[in-house]
């Protein structure tokens, strides 16, 4: 074999070589399958995503939601107007009372029934006096019924007893509108880091409510002489 043929033998192995890895690359380059596609693979998430959904909701079950209940008693009144309750003539008879602190509250709440409509003295922290929307539909005592106007009746959110009382309890005090600038002359204290007005006064023992959705409420009778 000549000197030629010998060195075009190595150049046409190279150019086979070069050959096949070209078409190793145009191979490599071919169009993925339409499955394979990136607008397949987009569609498989939403699919797999639609389908985890509906096995949550199946499992969910047809229970009711518990909705968080409303504590500043703004829930819509019910049809139907608000019975006024017969008097409690053990409680009318009855002259007023000291109740002040954790102890007077909790005697009240121990008596239950028997207790609505007696009238005690007690220490209260009030905060500012607002409108609130009554429950229509229920029984309400006469000194709660008389106070209601076009659905609402007129209080303030107060603490019975003064800081450092054990198990301070929440009251509701309806305020008649006549009696209202004796409660907005009350001297303003910090009471728990909080400014409120000190309410030393005559109050009518309501109790818990239906009416004013389950508060525990009293009327303002009018303020104790100092």
């Amino acid at each position: 074999m000549s000197q030629q043929s010998q060195e075009e033998s190595p150049r046409a192995a190279r150019a086979g070589d070069r050959r096949g890895n070209e078409r190793r690359r145009l191979e490599r380059r071919a169009p993925a399958p339409l499955w394979r596609r990136w607008w397949a693979l987009v569609g498989y998430g939403m699919l797999g995503a639609l389908a985890l959904v509906m096995l949550l909701g199946g499992l969910g079950g047809d229970d009711p939601v518990d909705e968080a209940r409303d504590e500043t008693l703004v829930e819509k009144p019910a049809a139907g107007g608000t019975a006024v309750a017969p008097a409690n003539p053990n409680a009318s008879a009855a002259g007023p009372e000291d109740a002040y602190g954790t102890a007077g509250f909790e005697r009240l709440v121990v008596e239950g029934e028997a207790a609505v409509g007696k009238v005690v003295r007690a220490e209260l922290f009030c905060e500012a006096p607002q409108n609130f929307t009554i429950i229509a539909g229920h029984t309400a005592p006469r000194s709660v019924a008389s106070l209601i106007q076009d659905g609402k009746v007129p209080g303030s959110v107060c603490k019975w007893g003064r800081a450092g009382e054990p198990r301070r309890e929440d009251l509701l005090l309806l305020i008649p509108p006549a009696m209202a600038q004796q409660v907005a002359t009350a001297p303003v204290v910090t009471d728990a880091f909080v400014e409120r007005r000190r309410v030393v006064a005559e109050v009518e023992w309501v109790g818990r409510s239906e009416t004013l959705a389950l508060r525990t409420a009293a009327v303002f009778r009018g303020m104790v002489p100092q």
